[in-house]
């Protein structure tokens, strides 16, 4: 008996180690496919800006006031904040704000912020968006908004975040844990995604 267990459990860790392998393998090519540019110069009727990082509002602000989008929405804004705090007046006048940019205070995640965006793109008869966010944060954050509106025209704006370098992330702990984060959460929203239209196939 004594000399079954190490047979018995050859299949757990070997199982362990090739979805670990995978995964590792999986982290690598996330990081490489994270967009590093805009997808293209073209106009959109909307920019979405999601809060959270560093230069994203500014530059969602950039991209109105270039007159790359009519009106923009900020998502994720806390519930005390104004909008001098966000949106200085050298940026964009008084009258730009007024009529074109509106807080979101109700999304406190990625999640929430496509539900809320796609409410506010419903209001307002908008086909197609900018979604600006964080260069890592891009691929999770399409993944919540194409869910929430399939119909959408969204092209990525990333902004890349001054003390998170992909290249060679591997080589920075903090980074590398950050990436790994979002790559689990990113295989999440990938896997309810599928259960989900399983689930469809199978109550069809």
């Amino acid at each position: 008996m004594p000399r079954r267990r190490p047979r018995r459990m050859r299949f757990p860790i070997t199982l362990l180690i090739l979805l670990a392998l995978g995964w590792a393998a999986g982290l690598f090519l996330f990081v490489e496919k994270i967009p590093r540019a805009p997808a293209n110069a073209d106009i959109t009727d909307a920019v979405v800006v999601l809060t959270g990082g560093q230069g994203r509002i500014s530059r969602g602000t950039e991209l109105l006031a270039a007159g790359k989008a009519r009106e923009m929405l900020i998502s994720g804004v806390g519930t005390d904040v104004p909008i001098g705090d966000l949106i200085s007046s050298r940026s964009l006048d008084s009258r730009q704000v007024a009529c074109c940019v509106t807080l979101g205070r109700a999304a406190r995640d990625t999640r929430e912020n496509a539900i809320e965006a796609a409410g506010w793109a419903a209001d307002r008869n908008i086909n197609s968006i900018r979604l600006v966010t964080s260069d890592f944060h891009m691929p999770r954050s399409l993944l919540e908004f194409e869910r929430r509106l399939p119909r959408m025209e969204i092209l990525p704006e990333p902004v890349s975040s001054a003390n998170i370098r992909l290249s060679q992330w591997w080589t920075r702990p903090g980074t590398a844990w950050l990436l790994a984060g979002e790559y689990t959460k990113y295989l999440a929203i990938r896997a309810q995604l599928a259960l989900g239209r399983l689930i469809g196939r199978i109550f069809a």
